[in-house]
């Protein structure tokens, strides 16, 4: 890239994620100026598997939330699902 003169706006470089996999990342512009962003495959697809205990975990937090609260204040309805 650096060759060919094109954009890069981040460099590689290795992000943590503590307790799981380090993903590799280079992301370039277009000639628009859009981000095009590369990330290692690996470690991509280890942070975005499926955690079978999501769901779960997600409703957990959207319980503890206090959303109630915030639209009762606001004298707002919460969306239904």
């Amino acid at each position: 890239m650096k060759k060919e003169n094109h954009k890069i706006l981040t460099p590689l470089v290795s992000l943590d994620t503590p307790g799981k996999a380090t993903v590799d990342v280079v992301i370039l512009a277009d000639p628009d100026g859009h981000e095009i962003c590369f990330v290692g495959d690996e470690a991509f697809r280890q942070l975005s598997a499926i955690d079978p205990k999501g769901n779960e975990l997600l409703d957990k937090a959207m319980a503890a939330d206090k959303s109630a609260e915030w639209f009762a204040k606001h004298n707002k309805q919460k969306a239904s699902v």
